[in-house]
């Protein structure tokens, strides 16, 4: 059996990047893919002429942030971005621009005078009590806002909480929005997020990748070191095994799956967080009963492909009054490519919470996008669904959540659950740089 230096297990965009590091670092790394398929919640695919992402994205701090970072050190082939443009929120048939400075705050009328006074008033007192040291680690979003808020701003606050953390205001901790210490550069300090949203053009930053998911995918895989890499699917991990020390430090050194074994020297972990139990006998009670309280962020996304051009402006919709709260994305204003000549598709991911009938579920979305879109039926070419998990931890209160570090030696973890920094494929790179970091400091890298 021939040992290899690194097994990743999940062909995701954590478990790619990771193994593209390590690669272009020497090391010569096992991919085990349980689909046949790579690239997860991270890829595109093709249904009758469109070429579908698995949900809509926007790729953020494209100029300094830890995907940039990556593609610096690693890519031999860079994707290519196009702007993505603004940000419009949607409250009944009224559509506006995003509002992300102070002055198209206090200007933003689709929601009341009173409410944007009262949240600018709530705002500069978190950032005094910021600056002043409190800790928001532990507080929901919901205790720092006034009692009497509108229902209609309620929702809105809402819908940036379930897009950006995965759960409601009154369980979104506020360290969620002031997590960009690192690559804040504004004279304010230590406000980041919470800064970016409110008196910055934060959209600015952002992109989608022309072609599509893919092509993030494809800049990964033709990055690849030859002979460096070796990716096997329809191989499903069903124990990481190894020896336990003299000083009961249990070490992770072979991989089986459903149809063989595998001897390494490292593993990397980029499944779900909550499964590695599953994996690993004898973890401490204490590290699996936080993995077992994780809670995974859950979306349905509908893609209609249009012979109309129904969706004009450049950028996406924030339909706040929609139920569930929506996100659109006509990915064809970014790559006209992405659907047969003249047509156009649009994305619409919407947030799932709690227990619900799927069916029904799919259906009262669709009727959410007829209601908001008049005359849309008429030109509906192509109907698609995909269920998605997203992030695969909500970052909310009382919830578990992973981590890079794990209490088995040369065993990580990387991914949406192991990272509390950013959202989506940003997440899993910073996680992807943490994990590096440990190796070095653990002498895995030199």
């Amino acid at each position: 059996m021939k040992k290899n230096d690194v097994v990743v297990i999940g062909s995701g965009i954590s478990g790619l990047l990771t193994a593209l590091a390590l690669s272009r670092e020497g090391k010569k790394v096992l991919i085990l893919e349980k689909e046949d398929c790579i690239g997860g919640v991270c890829r595109s695919y093709e249904v009758d002429g469109y070429r579908l992402d698995t949900g809509p994205h926007a790729i953020t701090r494209l100029k300094s942030g830890p995907l940039k970072v990556l593609m610096d050190r690693y890519f031999r082939v860079v994707p290519q971005f196009a702007p993505f443009g603004k940000y419009y929120v949607r409250i009944g048939d009224e559509v506006k621009p995003f509002p992300w400075s102070i002055n198209s705050w206090l200007t933003f009328s689709l929601i009341p005078m009173t409410d944007r006074l009262l949240l600018m008033r709530a705002l500069f007192n978190t950032l005094y009590l910021l600056n002043s040291g409190k800790d928001f680690s532990n507080i929901p979003l919901s205790a720092v806002l006034p009692n009497a808020l509108s229902s209609t701003t309620r929702r809105f606050l809402d819908w940036l909480c379930y897009f950006m953390v995965g759960t409601s205001a009154d369980n979104a901790p506020i360290s969620r929005f002031i997590d960009n210490k690192i690559h804040n550069t504004h004279s304010v300090p230590y406000v980041g997020k919470l800064y970016d949203l409110f008196i910055t053009d934060g959209a600015k930053d952002q992109g989608y990748p022309k072609g599509g998911l893919q092509s993030i995918i494809n800049s990964v895989t033709s990055s690849f070191p030859e002979g460096r890499v070796k990716i096997i699917t329809n191989e499903r991990v069903v124990k990481i095994e190894g020896i336990r020390r003299e000083d009961q430090v249990f070490r992770a050194d072979q991989v089986i799956t459903n149809r063989d074994s595998y001897e390494c020297d490292t593993v990397v972990y980029s499944g779900f967080s909550s499964r590695l139990p599953d994996l690993v006998d004898d973890l401490p009670s204490e590290y699996t009963e936080n993995l077992s309280s994780i809670k995974k962020v859950k979306s349905l996304t509908i893609w209609l492909g249009l012979t109309k051009r129904l969706f004009l402006n450049y950028g996406s919709e924030m339909w706040v009054d929609s139920d569930p709260y929506a996100w659109v994305v006509p990915t064809t204003n970014y790559d006209p490519t992405l659907a047969p000549k003249g047509n156009h598709l649009v994305g619409f991911a919407f947030t799932l919470d709690g227990e619900y009938d799927m069916a029904k579920i799919k259906k009262k979305a669709f009727q959410s996008i007829v209601q908001k879109v008049p005359h849309i039926e008429d030109h509906i070419d192509m109907i698609h669904y995909q269920e998605l998990i997203p992030e695969k931890a909500s970052w909310g209160l009382n919830l578990g959540f992973g981590d890079v570090r794990t209490p088995v030696k040369n065993l990580y973890c990387v991914g949406t659950d192991t990272e509390k920094r950013s959202a989506g494929v940003n997440r899993s790179a910073y996680s992807v740089l943490k994990c590096l970091d440990l190796m070095r400091s653990d002498g895995v890298l030199h």
